[in-house]
């Protein structure tokens, strides 16, 4: 798979995608890595309404994404990836699913989380996950839609850690 990006947004199909973040990566295929949303036949049914006919959708579980890292032939298929989680966009990567680059687009806020972005906050798990990756290689990026500036992940680590 040639895999562009992955992102975190636990909206999944919308506007952004649709109007930003296919047309900038010239994506072919998108692929939704959810447990619950790969069991939902009525909102795969929506999506899949959603998504133009010329750009193929999946939506996959973790453990089906885990076996199309494994086992599907090659494809050049200009690939993005939404995940709906850090933990999960981790659990994809330790899985064997790999990929060069991770754009958090939206993470909900929990109770003891930091915001660092208007539309991305994170916890302590979260921070050492994204340290983890990135310490494998993955770029990590904050960036709501292409036209926005990039913030590397590196550069403000060192001040959301505590």
């Amino acid at each position: 798979m040639n895999i562009l990006l992955v992102r975190v947004d636990d909206r999944f199909i919308h506007g952004q995608i649709l109007e930003s973040w296919i047309p900038h990566l010239q994506a072919q295929s998108v692929i939704v890595v959810n447990d619950a949303l790969a069991c939902d036949h009525f909102q795969k049914t929506i999506m899949s309404m959603a998504i133009p006919e010329r750009i193929m959708l999946r939506i996959v579980s973790l453990s089906q994404a885990h076996c199309m890292a494994e086992n599907e032939e090659p494809d050049e298929k200009r690939t993005l990836v939404i995940v709906s989680s850090i933990k999960d966009a981790y659990a994809l990567y330790a899985g064997g699913f790999g990929f060069p680059k991770l754009n958090i687009g939206n993470n909900k806020s929990t109770e003891c989380s930091k915001q660092l972005s208007y539309s991305v906050w994170v916890d302590e798990e979260d921070l050492m996950l994204l340290k983890k990756l990135m310490d494998n290689g993955v770029e990590v990026s904050l960036q709501s839609v292409p036209r926005e500036r990039f913030i590397d992940m590196k550069s403000i680590l060192d001040m959301v850690a505590s």
